[in-house]
Order: C-alpha cells, then structure tokens, then sequence
C-alpha cells in the first residue's frame, strides 16, 4: 500500500514491557491485608518467600526479556504474578495461583501444588509437571495459545486455541458465554468440552476442531484446496523481469495447520518450486469453516480517509469479512445515507501479534475483484514499526496488488528509506488468465539480503538493493529494515491516491476479495551474514551531437506504447493522444486527469552523473496559451527529482526553452525525462520537437565529514549500535586478542557486548564530536555487567563512574564543557574482567525533560500498557512534526492502564517550573498529567511507596491541537528521579472501547523566577474552592490505593 499517512497503526508487540507510571499507580492483585513485593531474579525470590512465609501476599516476577524462577518446596500463601516478555517457573511447592499477565510467553512447570492458574494477558502459556489432579486455570486473555503437557481445567472467558500434548489426558475444558475454543488433541484419549448451555461434546484423540459458543464443532485439519481448473500456465505471463523458471501449473504445498511437514516438490517444477526444497509448513489458514478465526487474525477498525485518501471505512461486519465454502471473502458495501451521499465500507485483517515471521515463504491463493477503484491487497508491515522509524523508515512489503480497473496486471512492490525510496515488479497475464476471472497464487520468498516474487510459481521480480536510514542520520546496517519480524495483512480499499476512484461503471454488491488460503513456510535457519551487494552503474555515451535523448528530433515514427525511447502514458482519468508527425511530437489532451502525470511523455534510460552539470532544451508550443510541467525523475529511486518539476508556460508561438541542472544524487543509469500536462487549466494540444539533454561540465560533490548534531539532537553518532560494519560503524574499538567485542542480535536489542578476562585494557570511543565551549550537555547510556563493577567514561575532559549490576539499567551524567575546550572525544572503559553490555549511547544539550520534541522518536520515554493490544504507538512524522501519536483501542478501567512516562526529572526544592506541552485527541476526552516522587525507590520504614505528585491536572483534550501550561513550585526536597508521566487509560473513572487517537508534542520543562505577589493579594487564599462550596471541584483525591505501584 502505498503513502502511509497519520494515524499509522503499529505492532501491539512493540508495547514496551510493563512500566511502573502513573499518578495513580495501579493495585496489584493481591489477598486483603497481604503485602505485595516485587523480584527479578531466584536469589530475590528466595529472600522474598522468605519474608512472606505464612502470610498471605503477592510476589511479582518482573519478567524482562527472560527470567528463570524456581519456587522451593514449603508451603506459601501467595500469590505469583509473571509480567513481561518472557518466564519460565517451576513450582516445587505449594502456592495459592499464578497469575499470568506477559506480552510473550511463559512456561510453568508444576512439580508441587498450585490451586489456582489465571491467565489475564500472554502470547502463549505452556504447562508441564508431574502433578496427578487438574489443575483450574481461567483464561481472561483473548486469543492466548494454552499448550498443556499435564492435567488442567481450563475455563475459557475468551477464545483460546488449547493444544493437548501427552499427559493431558485428564483435562477438560470449559467455554464460558461467547467463547470459543480452538482445540487440537494430540493425546490418546478424548478430551471433553462443556459450552455455556450446558451441552458437552468430545474432541477425540489426533481430531483438530473448533468448538463454537453455539455448540458446533468444525474440522479445522483441513488439507490443501487447490483447485486444478484454476490453475494458469505460466507461458500466459508476462513479466518485468526475465524468469528462469519453467511454465507452472501452479505452486503446490502438502501438510496440515500444526506445521512442520516438508514441502514435496511437484513433478512439473518451477523456480519456486525449486526454492521451496527444504521450507516447512509453519502455519496456514484454509479458511475451513463460517467465521474469521479470531486466534488468528485482528480485524483493524479504520476510518474514511485514514490512508491513501481512500472512501471507505474499515469496519468489523459480517456484510464485509466472511468465511464461505472453504474461502475468506472481502466484500465492499455501499449504502445509500439520507442526504443522497453515498458511503463506503470494507475489510482489513491482519496477524500481528498472532503470527509474525522473520523471513519465509509466503504464498496466498485468490481472486480479485474487479471495478474501477479496487485495490485488494496482500502485503506485510512490521511488527514493531518504531525499530528503525515510522513508515517507509519501518519497511513494507507488498506481495500482491491490483488495481480493479486493470485486473490482468500485479503488483510486487517493496518501500524503505528516508527519503522513500521503493522497488516494484509488475506481472501481466493474458485475458483467459484475469486476476479477477479465476484463482491465483501469490507469493514471495524472503530471505536475508534478497527478496523474490512468484505468480503461480512464476518469478516476475527480484531484489537485494535496499537501505534503511532516518534524514540527518546514518544508514543502519544492512539487510535493515528487512531483518526484523513482519506480520500478513490482507485488505480490499475502495478508492485512492494510487489507484484511483470509482465511478458510474463500479459495482459492489457481486465484488468481493476472495482468499482460498494463507500458507507461511520457512526454512529451519538462515544466515544473516550477508553484504549489500554493490551497484556497478553503467552510463551510457550520448550520441555524436552530444545528446543524451534517442530520437530527440522526432524523425523516427515510433511505437509509444512501448518501453522504448519515448512513451505516452495516461492514468487517474487522463485520455489523450500523442503521434510524431513533421518532426514533431504531438499531444492531444482528452480529459486531463485529476494529476499533473495524467497526462505523460517520458524518456528513461538517460544517464546522469552525480556532480555533472547539465543542459536541457526544448522547442514547444500550444495551439493556445498554456502551461505543461517538465522534470528529470529518478524511476528507481521512488521518483525523486534530480530536475526539479518546472512549470513551462507555452504560448502559440514556437519558442526554445533552455535549463541548466546539477546532478546531487548517486550516479544513475534510468533518469526520466518527463513533460506533465495533466490537471491543468487547459486541454490544447502541445507540440515538442528538438528536444535535448547535453552535459555541460563537472563539479564535485565533496561530503562534508566533519561531525555535526544528528537530527535527533545527540552528538554521538551510532549510539544505538546499528550503523556500519558489524554495526560498529563511527566507533574506535582497542583490546587485545584474548578480549572480544560484539554487538548482540536483534532479540537481545542490538547492544555492544565486550568480554574480557581480569587486568585487560578494552576502549571503545569516538572523537571529534560536535560539542560546544561553555555548554551544559548530559551524557546517558544504558550498560549492565555479569558481576557487579564500575565502568569508567571519559568525555570532554571529565570522568565518570557507572556503577554496573546484572540488571540493565540506564545511567544519566550531566556536565559543562570548558571555555577553551580542547577535548571533544568521549571513550568507556569496558576491560572490567567480566562480561559488559553498552547500548543507546547520547549526549544530549541539557533540558529538564529529554526529547520533548519527539526528535528521537521515543529515546528517553517509556510506555506502559496493561493490555497490550489495547495500544499501539508511533512517533509520526508524516502528518506531524514528529508527535508522538497513540491509537487506543480500549482505556482499560483505570486510569494508569495506559501511560507515556519519562524518568530521572531533577527538581530542586524551592524553585519555581514552567510545565508546557500540546496534546489532542480525535474524540473528546480527559487525560492527566504528573510530576511525581518514584514510589518504587521511596517507601517508610513499614514498606509502604510514596508516589508523592509534585505537579497534577486532569485536563480535556478536542481534535484540535491544546498547548496546556502550568507553573509550580517544587516544595519538596530535591529529587533528582522525578517521573513525568500521561495518564491515558480511563481518567475519571471513565473506560472509553471506541476506537481513537491521542497525539502529544513540544513538552518543555524550564525553570522560572517566582511570580510576583501583587500588594492587593496578600493575604488571599490562592486556593480554589477551599470552603468546598462547589463539592470537590479543583481537587484531587487520592486513597490509599492510588498510592499503590504497578508492578
């Protein structure tokens, strides 16, 4: 899809793990009267079963990124709560539950008692052990996979898929009102199944159904439907790229939905075919009985206009996602509103979250629809669309689209870049062979460094050039943004700036997106050690005059629907004309279109060099007065400009028209000369003829290497250890051999991992930063050490001391440059004997709060979600001037169940702030805003967390844009850990399910001088209501349970 704007909806995944922010701190589940206590590792665990034994009280297992617990035996009367990414516990002992609430997966081991497993939120919770009786486990959480390898009694609340693997031969289940259950039974015995009326059914041993809240039980091990009469020859094809593969009848795959089975290779191979050796089935959907599978796929919830400047409304109906005889089908409705307006709906899904894959095979069988203005689509989005940027930073990859309106023609495309850069494929297929008339496969095969598109087993494009990087920062090393888990989306929009709109011939009620199946195959590893491969431009000579366009004098007749020197083109409502004639090119307009390139004469294939300068000429004239736009495009390169678009203003009269350029980008083998005469204010037709381009001279580009601010603000390049060779580009490594240096995969965030044994000497540094005499700068990182030890940090001068732990944590040094400063380097001390992790590395100019400009996208913030799919987040820099932008599906019921935070604000006692920021919402709601003492580092000598507020407001928000301000006093003592936080989830009490957007920006702290007191006010109470004659407008209330933390 193309042209992503505001409101970009982004990976539930990327929710950032659970963080501790809010003005009124969340309750954590536990018994009356018991204590609550927080652990992340076994030694903490033991201390703290310690403490509580014999009481009630619940214990938190910060789960992080993985945890290993193991609960002793002995008897305890706790509570376990598991938040995070990933844990693992084993019971030995006895405990009262274990409450699951993780974003990601979490496998419990039962060798002792537990009386109770409640799952509120998880991607996944496998349960093992040697106990005999069931176990009750309730399941709160919507779409979680329960894998059992022991005896449980699942209660499902909300739809589970439960698969049952030996040893579960004594679990039951029971499914609640609503609920569906998603059952594959891999043990010896059946398994019983109780729905909400009562009626009981059996799930018997290797059988793989769907139990429906109606008490239907549906066949979900459905095999492959590929229909013969379906499938096309390959030799019907025509492609943009030259394919060595042979004619297809179509690409061919064994096995069932549990995955793992080998693809057999069919006896008429193809190239894809062939690739397919060696994949495995992971995952498919057949689309096997009458509703979307909810375990499966998220129906997104959009309005008109979202992206693309699209008609319809994305909704969740069954007018507009169904599931019919084995196929999912898209459908778009039009209605008819009183006012005689008309509307649009449609359908858009997605497995984010669900099911999301690095690298793979990806193939779906379907038939489009067809009509003016259609675009169905199968494509790919990021997980975590904030890793490298919002979009097309993030990267996208469309596998198949097609415009309703030329049904015989697909689209495999893929964008990137900053600026956007893209590469597309185009498939052709002969009339018997319409996309619309009969079913196809789509499918590309990705791998690291290289990405291939197939229809019907057919290769039609290929490609391995590609970049990731933010404007005014480095490239991030390659494959990025290809190396990062992507989800499937599949989609119908009515209408668009890309496609086009409907019209008098559209139709809806007969047009559908059909879908046959979804298949994902992967092979079992891949090798991420690749290079980007290294262009070899060719530019071709000009011929013997100099030119550097073919057939420039119009005196050769040409075919100008072909892909040779010139080429007429007409799209988006544009019909015309153009015929060489006496020397001339002529061009007769139509309808000119609703764009300037509706109407379209273009030359590729001129070469440019980057540095040259360069000379265009033209003779033109209009048979009346009227203006047409000329430029130089970059086809490969997303069309960027190398001439800019020049307005020309033509008069009856031939005239020779003459500009000179300077080419700034990479040398290019494909620039387009193009003569735009869509969209104007005249339809006269347009003559051309001596048309030129010379190059002129040469003038070297030299890249100016000398060390400046980076566009996010920071004076350290690479910071985050993404950039260049082994991604440790701008950075001066020094150690000895017996010492290594590393930066850690993507799963572990991409860090500098140093080991070095005792008495070794490990840098790492970089000089000539861009610092200033006289400054207030802060330096901050996050590190982290197998044993505790102090690290060292040079910069500007001056010395630090990081005390480093086994936890990572974030370390923050504020420091002035000298007047006369010399040393501009900053280095760390990393032979510390033991094994050292260094990472998001900044040097910032000095400010209460870090990044309020959303600059650097969310570097310094953190955000907290108690559901995590209730949430998604970017920092939005198409629409905005980098907002952070939230859509929220759902408040939760309190208050603190969303929040943006930013911790380590200094306040000093006495002095006086300034707080300002702007917010807004697309519909009418409150949120609220603190500075606050950490409760979680604060507590009296009884235990209990101060979460003092040093400033609060509650304040509404509108659809427009609101710059809120409040001035205070810090009357506390100095604390140097303040939390700034925003509170979005149910403010006042009051829980909001309908879909929207909140946009933050420009949050400035600054101190201020104290506020003159007038002589007139002495002596006046500054409080509002004090007397309470207005109920309790104008104050907070808080509890003892708003004093409570999160964990």
């Amino acid at each position: 899809m193309k042209n992503k704007t505001l409101w970009k909806q982004v990976g539930a995944a990327a929710i950032a793990a659970a963080m501790v922010m809010s003005t009124v701190p969340a309750t954590p589940v536990q018994a009356a009267g018991g204590k609550t206590l927080a652990v992340s590792s076994q030694k903490q665990l033991n201390q703290a079963l310690k403490t509580v034994k014999g009481k009630n009280a619940v214990i938190t297992v910060k789960a992080g990124k993985n945890v290993k617990i193991t609960i002793p035996k002995g008897t305890y009367k706790v509570t376990i709560r598991v938040v995070g990414k990933k844990a693992a516990v084993v019971n030995n002992g006895t405990v009262k539950e274990i409450v699951v609430n993780s974003k990601g997966t979490v496998a419990i081991k039962n060798n002792g008692t537990i009386k109770k497993v409640t799952v509120q939120n998880a991607k996944s919770v496998s349960f093992s052990g040697n106990h005999k009786k069931a176990v009750p486990v309730v399941v709160n959480a919507e779409d979680v996979s329960m894998i059992l390898a022991a005896p449980a009694k699942i209660t499902a609340k909300k739809d589970v898929n439960i698969v049952l693997k030996k040893g579960a031969e004594k679990s039951s289940i029971t499914c609640t009102k609503n609920a569906q259950a998603q059952v594959d039974n891999q043990t010896k015995k059946a398994i019983s199944v109780k729905i909400a009326d009562g009626t009981t059914l059996k799930v018997e041993s290797g059988e793989s159904c769907t139990i429906t809240p109606k008490g239907k039980k549906e066949d979900t091990s459905g095999e492959d439907k590929t229909d013969e009469k379906d499938k096309m020859d390959g030799k019907d094809q025509k492609t943009d790229d030259t394919s060595d593969g042979n004619a297809s009848s179509g690409s061919s795959s064994s096995g069932n939905s549990s995955g793992g089975t080998t693809v057999e290779t069919p006896s008429k191979l193809t190239e894809a075919d062939l690739l397919k050796q060696g994949y495995q089935l992971k995952w498919q959907d057949n689309f096997d009985g009458v509703f979307l599978n909810r375990a499966d796929w998220n129906v997104e919830l959009h309005e008109k206009g979202w992206v693309n400047s699209e008609w319809q409304e994305y909704v969740d109906s069954d007018k507009n996602i169904q599931v019919k005889d084995g196929k999912l089908l898209i459908k778009p409705v039009e209605t008819v509103n009183a006012d005689g307006t008309r509307s649009y709906t449609s359908g858009r899904i997605n497995t984010q979250g669900k099911h999301d894959f690095k690298y793979g095979y990806f193939e779906c069988r379907a038939k489009v629809p067809t009509g003016k203005g259609y675009l169905p689509a199968f494509w790919m989005m990021p997980t975590d669309e904030n890793l490298y940027g919002q979009w097309p930073k993030c990267g996208e990859i469309d596998i198949m689209e097609v415009m309703g309106q030329e049904t015989n023609k697909a689209y495999g495309t893929i964008h990137y870049g900053e600026p956007h850069d893209q590469s597309q494929g185009t498939c052709t297929v002969d009339a018997k062979n319409n996309f619309a008339d009969q079913y196809h496969t789509y499918a590309c095969d990705w791998e690291p460094g290289k990405i291939t598109w197939y229809i019907d087993g057919v290769k039609f494009h290929e490609e391995s050039d590609w970049f990731s990087a933010k404007s005014g920062q480095g490239e991030v090393a390659y494959p990025a943004p290809f190396d990062q888990p992507f989800y499937m989306i599949l989609n119908l929009a009515v209408g668009g700036s890309w496609v086009g709109y409907p019209d008098d011939s559209t139709t809806y009620a007969d047009q559908q997106f059909a879908v046959d199946y979804v298949k994902v195959y992967q092979k079992d590893s891949y090798d991420e050690n690749v290079e980007k491969p290294v262009k070899n431009v060719i530019l071709r000579d000009p011929d013997t005059t100099g030119n550097y366009i073919n057939n420039g004098d119009f005196s050769i007749a040409e075919n100008l629907s072909d892909d040779k020197n010139w080429k007429f083109l007409t799209t988006l409502d544009g019909d015309g004309k153009a015929e060489i004639k006496n020397h001339e090119m002529v061009i007769s307009t139509v309808n000119m279109g609703t764009a300037d390139y509706s109407i379209q004469l273009v030359q590729p294939d001129v070469p440019l060099q980057k540095g040259g300068t360069y000379k265009v000429t033209f003779d033109a004239y209009a048979d009346e007065a009227r203006t047409m736009i000329a430029d130089i495009s970059g086809p490969d390169h997303n069309y960027t400009r190398y001439w800019k678009d020049t307005k020309v203003e033509l008069g009856t009269q031939k005239k020779t028209y003459t500009y000179a350029f300077q080419m700034t980008g990479s040398d290019d083998a494909n620039g387009r000369l193009e003569f735009n005469l869509g969209n104007a204010a005249s339809t006269a037709a347009v003559h051309l003829s001596n048309v030129r381009i010379e190059k002129t001279g040469y003038e070297e580009i030299k890249e100016d290497t000398t060390k400046k601010v980076l566009a996010d603000g920071n004076y350290v390049y690479n910071g985050s250890f993404q950039e260049g060779k082994n991604r440790l580009g701008y950075w001066d490594i020094t150690k000895p051999e017996n010492a290594t240096t590393e930066v850690t995969g993507l799963e572990d965030g991409r860090r500098l991992k140093v080991v070095s044994p005792k008495g070794t000497v490990v840098t790492a540094g970089q000089q000539g930063l861009a610092l200033s005499e006289d400054t207030e700068y802060v330096l901050s990182f996050s590190a982290q050490a197998n044993e505790a030890e102090t690290m060292t940090v040079h910069v500007a001068g001056q010395e630090f001391q990081a005390k480093l732990t086994n936890e990572k944590k974030n370390y923050r040094f504020s420091f002035h440059t000298a007047a006369d400063l010399t040393d501009k380097n900053i280095s760390f001390d990393l032979g510390l004997g033991t094994t050292v992790y260094l990472d998001d590395v900044r040097i910032d100019e000095d400010s209460l709060i870090k990044n309020g400009s959303f600059n650097a996208g969310m570097a310094g913030f953190e955000v907290y979600c108690y559901t995590p799919s209730n949430v998604t987040y970017v920092v939005d820099s198409l629409n905005e001037d980098n907002a952070a932008d939230f859509t929220i599906n759902d408040t939760g019921e309190a208050d603190w169940h969303i929040q943006l935070k930013q911790t380590g604000v200094k306040l000093e006692q006495g002095q006086w702030y300034r707080l300002s920021l702007k917010m807004k919402s697309s519909i009418d709601r409150k949120v609220s805003y603190a500075l606050q003492r950490d409760g979680s580092t604060h507590k009296d000598a009884d235990g209990n967390e101060d979460w003092t507020p040093y400033c609060q407001e509650t304040v509404d928000l509108t659809d427009e844009y609101h710059t809120i301000t409040k001035e205070f006093q810090m009357k506390e003592d100095t604390d140097p850990e303040t939390i700034f936080n925003i509170a979005m989830g149910a403010v006042g009490g009051e829980q909001i399910t309908q879909q929207h957007r909140i946009c933050m920006d420009d949050i400035v702290l600054e101190k201020i001088k104290a506020p003159e007191i007038k002589p007139e006010e002495t002596g006046k109470n500054l409080l509002t209501n004090g007397d309470f004659s207005d109920g309790t407008n104008g104050w907070g209330i808080n509890t003892n349970a708003d004093q409570r933390q999160q964990q």
